[in-house]
C-alpha cells in the first residue's frame, strides 16, 4: 500500500481534467456534480476525519487546528482574488492577467495540498486514506472548473486555461508521491488531520455549496444529500 496515495491521486487528475472540460463545455448542466460534491467532502469531514481526530486522546483539544484549518484555506481563496473579480469588476479590468495567474497558482497550491492530505490520511490508516482520497476526488471535479473559468474570466487565452488546467492535475499527484518521503510521527497525526478536516469544512460549505446553489433547482439540494450519504455508506462499509 506504499504508493497507493499516488495511485488514487492519479484517479484525482482524471477529476480535475473532467472538470476543466466541463468548464468549458457543460457549463450549464454544473450545479447538480458541485451540490453532490459538497455534500461529499462536508461528509468526509463530518464522519470520517473528525471521528478520527476524536479517537485521539483530548480529541477536542484539536478543534482549534481544525478551525485554522478553515481559516487557512478562506485567506488563501481571499489572497488568490477568486471571488474579487465579481465582487469588484473594475479591479479585473485592471490587473486581468496578474489576478489569472495568482488564482490558477493558488488553486494549484490548493491541490498540492489535497495531495498531502491524501498521504497523511494512509499515514493514520488505510480507511482514513480511501475517505480523504474520495472526498478530494469529488472536489477536484469543481478544482478543474474553477482553474478554466477563472482563467478565462481574465481574458487570458484557451492556450493559457489548458496550461493552468494542467499543472492544477498534476499538483496532487506531487503532494502524495512528497508525503514518501517522510513519516509524519504519531502525535502529529491529530493535528494534520485536524487541520484538513477544516479545509474540507471550508471546500465544501464556503466554496462548493455556494456555487452549486447560484443554480434555482431544487434538486441541488437532493444531489448535495446524495452525496453525504454516499460518503455515509462507504464509510460504514470500510468501519464494517
Amino acid at each position: 500500500m506504499r504508493f497507493a496515495p499516488i495511485l488514487l491521486a492519479l484517479v484525482t487528475l482524471v477529476s480535475t481534467g473532467l472538470g476543466g472540460t466541463a468548464a468549458i463545455r457543460l457549463r450549464d448542466r454544473l450545479h447538480l456534480l458541485l451540490g453532490f460534491s459538497s455534500g461529499a467532502v462536508l461528509a468526509v469531514a463530518l464522519f470520517d476525519i473528525l471521528p478520527e481526530v476524536f479517537a485521539f486522546d483530548h480529541g477536542a483539544s484539536y478543534m482549534p487546528v481544525t478551525a485554522l484549518g478553515f481559516l487557512a484555506f478562506f485567506g488563501l481563496e481571499r489572497y488568490t482574488a477568486m471571488h474579487r473579480a465579481r465582487e469588484h469588476p473594475h479591479l479585473a479590468e485592471a490587473h486581468e492577467a496578474e489576478l489569472g495567474a495568482m488564482s490558477a497558482a493558488g488553486l494549484a497550491f490548493h491541490s498540492f495540498l489535497d495531495g498531502v492530505a491524501i498521504g497523511v490520511g494512509f499515514q493514520t490508516s488505510v480507511q482514513v486514506g480511501l475517505l480523504i482520497a474520495f472526498g478530494i476526488i469529488a472536489h477536484d471535479f469543481s478544482d478543474g472548473l474553477n482553474t478554466v473559468t477563472v482563467v478565462l474570466a481574465h481574458g487570458k487565452s484557451h492556450r493559457d486555461a489548458i496550461f493552468w488546467l494542467i499543472i492544477d492535475m498534476a499538483a496532487p499527484v506531487l503532494g502524495a508521491a512528497s508525503t514518501l518521503m517522510f513519516n509524519l510521527r504519531a502525535g502529529l497525526l491529530p493535528f494534520m488531520l485536524a487541520f484538513f478536516a477544516g479545509s474540507f469544512l471550508y471546500i465544501g460549505a464556503s466554496d462548493l455549496l455556494p456555487e452549486a446553489r447560484e443554480h434555482d433547482s431544487p434538486l441541488v439540494g437532493v444531489a448535495t444529500c446524495m452525496g453525504m450519504l454516499a460518503i455515509f455508506l462507504i464509510t460504514q462499509f470500510l468501519r464494517g
